[in-house]
This record gives structure tokens, C-alpha cells and sequence, in this order.
């Protein structure tokens, strides 16, 4: 199952502002190149106006077409049904909602516990941890979140398609770090 149709925003938008960025230094590359080649004279750059208007106003505006995207999309998913609050620990994890109620694992130190989502609900995920700082991982989305000790996280989540998602630690939390993952089933 291809989990890459997400269409993770962030994902796709630092794409395109590589390829922009990979155009502008081709662009850039180019010039320099073209000047060294050519000897140009370059005294026209020192009060030409309009230059300089357009070399200050055009990132600027290239940077708010960027991000305008972003910011848009930052606060879609923050409407959700429900809040999911994990509190990382060491080894395991606690999960606190108002629909699951509170389950704690404190029985196992394999943490292999199992949480059931509904497809296409979305959900706001809020992080903290109560030791050291872990790091909430979800891999087949491409998202990662960091559990620090006295720091809530957020993340926004929406699960389009029905399966097993394993959740890493992906910080080297101790000597049982391998030991923390746990399964989301989306159905």
C-alpha cells in the first residue's frame, strides 16, 4: 500500500522550494559564469534603481507565494473530533482521549500497545513526556514529533487509508528504546 498518497504538504512544498531553489542557482551559476567569461562591466549595478527594487522585492514576494500555501493548510485539520494526548515515558507510552478514556501500560515493559482510529477523522495529536525526551515517529506519513519533559507538541493528523501505521521512538531515549514502538489501525 502506498502511503507517499498522503499528500503531506510540507513534504510536497519543500520539494518545490527545492526545485526553485536548484532553479535560482542554475540562474545565479549562470550569470557569474557569463560575467567571468565576458569581463563585464559592471557599473551599471551601482545606481540602477530598479535593479535593486527588483532583486529585494522578488524574494520577498517568491517567499510569501511559498509559505502562503503552509499557512493556509497549518490550521485545515484543527477542527478535529478528538484530542489524542500521549505522554511518552520510558519505556512505554500512556494515551489520554476523551473517546479512548486512559490506558496505561505500566504491566509490560514491551510497549506493544494498539490504538484503533477511524478513517478520514481528523485528529489533533498533543505530545508530552515524563523523563527524557522521546520522539513520536510515524514514518508511513511522514511525521515526526518531539516529546520533551515540561513542552506539549502538536500535530494534526488525518488517516486516508485503512491499515497498521507503526509509531517509532525515534530519539534514543535509554536502554529499551527499541522496545517502544506501538500500532495504529486506521478502519
Amino acid at each position: 500500500m502506498n502511503y507517499f498518497s498522503v499528500l503531506n504538504l510540507s513534504f510536497f512544498s519543500h520539494q518545490y522550494i527545492m526545485l526553485i531553489c536548484l532553479g535560482i542557482s542554475v540562474f545565479v551559476i549562470f550569470v557569474l559564469f557569463y560575467l567571468l567569461l565576458t569581463q563585464f562591466n559592471n557599473s551599471i549595478f551601482f545606481t540602477h534603481f530598479y535593479l535593486e527594487f527588483f532583486w529585494t522585492f522578488f524574494p520577498i514576494l517568491l517567499v510569501f507565494f511559498l509559505m502562503f500555501p503552509l499557512f493556509y493548510f497549518s490550521n485545515f485539520f484543527s477542527f478535529s473530533l478528538s484530542n489524542i494526548f500521549f505522554l511518552a515515558n520510558q519505556w512505554f507510552w500512556d494515551f489520554e482521549s476523551s473517546f479512548l478514556g486512559e490506558t496505561n501500560f505500566l504491566f509490560t515493559l514491551n510497549s506493544l500497545t494498539m490504538l484503533f482510529l477511524p478513517l478520514g477523522v481528523n485528529f489533533n495529536f498533543i505530545f508530552s513526556a515524563s523523563d527524557v525526551i522521546h520522539a513520536f515517529s510515524l514514518p508511513a506519513l511522514f511525521t515526526h514529533a518531539d516529546c520533551v519533559p515540561g513542552l506539549v507538541s502538536f500535530l494534526d493528523l488525518n488517516f486516508p487509508l485503512a491499515g497498521s501505521y507503526t509509531v517509532y521512538c525515534a530519539q534514543i531515549c535509554g536502554v529499551n528504546h527499541s522496545q517502544m514502538p506501538f500500532y495504529i489501525f486506521a478502519y
